[in-house]
């Protein structure tokens, strides 16, 4: 009695596999892949690289219902406090007005500003100083 031998099969080819990419958000829009947005020194506005990704964020957010998102506006650290908080919220509002003109309900949709007192950059001058004038899109 005893087992019955297998037969082996060799060979020198080489198998290669593709890798497998698991689709998490359905096969429908994908979340943008920055959920920052950065602005001109002093200002709020919009510029068309930045209004395209917000296009990308209200699509996958009109394909995703239930999410609901903080707009959370910063600056850098100059002008007083009570200024850089006031353009936080500026930022933030517009980011905001941008989502629901193309389509988000506003009630999806909380701002808040940090002003200057979470900078991405600690040191000076306009590369520091431009990584901290930003809003970030943070999921809830």
């Amino acid at each position: 009695a005893g087992c019955t031998k297998k037969e082996v099969v060799s060979t020198t080819e080489k198998v290669t596999h593709a890798p497998i990419v698991k689709d998490v958000m359905d096969h429908h829009a994908e979340k943008p892949t920055s959920n920052s947005v950065y602005f001109a020194f002093d200002s709020a506005s919009l510029d068309e690289p930045t209004k395209a990704n917000l296009g990308g964020w209200a699509t996958w957010m009109s394909e995703h219902a239930a999410i609901t998102i903080t707009v959370e506006g910063n600056c850098d650290q100059r002008g007083s406090r009570e200024y850089n908080l006031a353009l936080g919220q500026r930022r933030a509002d517009s980011v905001k007005d941008y989502l629901v003109s193309q389509g988000v309900s506003a009630s999806r949709i909380d701002t808040v500003s940090f002003g200057e007192e979470r900078p991405a950059c600690t040191g000076t001058g306009e590369a520091c100083w431009a990584q901290n004038r930003h809003a970030d899109l943070i999921k809830r």
